[in-house]
């Protein structure tokens, strides 16, 4: 059975294989040796905070955190998960005295975390150009994630939401420019003005300077 010294050094190689540049900058100062704290997570188990202060930087050695903004209302929004190797970003906002986005994390499945206290991070980690390497890195991934995720979800729905938009005048003739319906579908002119010569070409509309001309039922292209 192993004793607690070797549970202890167990996780910290499981850590050092997770995120390598922690090892890097332990061979050098011991620092995190010295300080980091393991912590075991069942599922759906939220990562409490100290009263709304700072706990330091979460590493995920293994399972899933998502991260998640929670309303006054109570209403939730998932943001990102962390899984191994990857960083979860809201205590930025404590290092660089950002406002608090509100965000929480729960486990998705039974996880082992590692914490490195916020003292540690701002006087080793964020000084280290090997460690923010890393978390630039992380940031564009997560960033385009959100991005992608972003794009999809406008494009997939894009023609439908423009549709819903030129039935909802209630007439034949619509007399609007691309720019007000890009305007009103949060888009841009040209996407829109593509969007609507790809229903003319159906047959479905009649463009004109300022006006539309509905020629056929749009509502059998979802039925």
């Amino acid at each position: 059975m192993l004793n607690s010294l070797d549970v202890f050094n167990k996780r910290l190689e499981a850590l050092y294989d997770a995120y390598p540049v922690l090892k890097e900058i332990d061979d050098s100062h011991e620092i995190i040796r010295k300080n980091v704290i393991f912590k075991s997570l069942l599922s759906e188990e939220y990562l409490k905070t100290d009263s709304g202060n700072c706990i330091g930087m979460l590493f995920v050695i293994s399972g899933i955190i998502k991260v998640q903004k929670v309303t006054e209302e109570g209403n939730e929004t998932n943001l990102y998960n962390v899984e191994r190797g990857e960083l979860c970003h809201e205590a930025l906002s404590c290092f660089v005295n950002c406002q608090s986005l509100n965000i929480e994390g729960i486990a998705m499945q039974d996880s082992l975390i590692a914490i490195l206290p916020s003292d540690i991070v701002k006087k080793y980690l964020l000084r280290d150009y090997r460690f923010m390497h890393v978390i630039y890195k992380d940031l564009y991934a997560k960033f385009r994630g959100v991005i992608e995720n972003k794009e999809a979800r406008i494009h997939e729905s894009l023609e439908r939401r423009l549709v819903k938009l030129l039935l909802s005048n209630n007439t034949k003739i619509i007399y609007t420019t691309h720019g007000e319906l890009a305007f009103e579908l949060d888009s841009s002119r040209e996407v829109i003005s593509r969007k609507l010569k790809e229903l003319e070409k159906k047959g479905y509309l009649l463009i004109s300077r300022g006006k539309i001309q509905l020629l056929k039922d749009l509502d059998e292209l979802y039925n």
